[in-house]
């Protein structure tokens, strides 16, 4: 009875640990990560990912702006020159995406002028634009509010 008693106390240990420092999950809210994510989908966040590997562009991140918990694509990262030309978005020269939108308000780019990505900064756009809340609203997310990256995700409506 006592074997049975420490491997149960063992292994309630190892999941509070491993739930807290390694993993955590979120269910996803709103329609803005569609179509990668989805809404009521379960998102597993790797939390210590960025310590073995770096965040990069299109990464699918987890952080909090303002008190609010957001999960969003990265699209540039810090010393990136992004730059808007008729509604598409550039990063180092390139077309980010085929989406057109107003990306005026992202750092603030006023017609052709780009700027460069600050330091320990992340400009981070939902893959439905239409439905997002971004950095074309709440600017640069800042390194320490990185709070870990989606690295799976589990699809919660089995009836749908």
């Amino acid at each position: 009875m006592k074997k049975w008693l420490w491997y149960t106390i063992s292994c309630l240990v190892f999941l509070v640990i491993f739930r807290t420092f390694l993993l955590t999950t979120y269910v996803v809210d709103g329609r803005s990560m569609e179509p990668a994510l989805r809404d009521g989908e379960l998102a597993f966040i790797n939390v210590i990912g960025d310590i073995i590997h770096p965040v990069e562009t299109h990464d699918i991140i987890f952080f909090k702006v303002n008190d609010q918990t957001f999960v969003k694509r990265v699209v540039a990262t810090p010393h990136d020159y992004v730059s808007v030309h008729h509604q598409y978005l550039y990063v180092n020269g390139e077309r980010y995406s085929e989406q057109q939108a107003d990306y005026q308000e992202l750092l603030n780019i006023n017609g052709h002028n780009g700027q460069v990505v600050p330091e320990k900064c992340y400009i981070v756009l939902g893959d439905n634009l239409k439905e997002s809340v971004d950095s074309r609203t709440f600017g640069c997310v800042n390194e320490h509010e990185i709070m870990g990256k989606v690295i799976g995700h589990l699809d919660l409506k089995f009836n749908e």
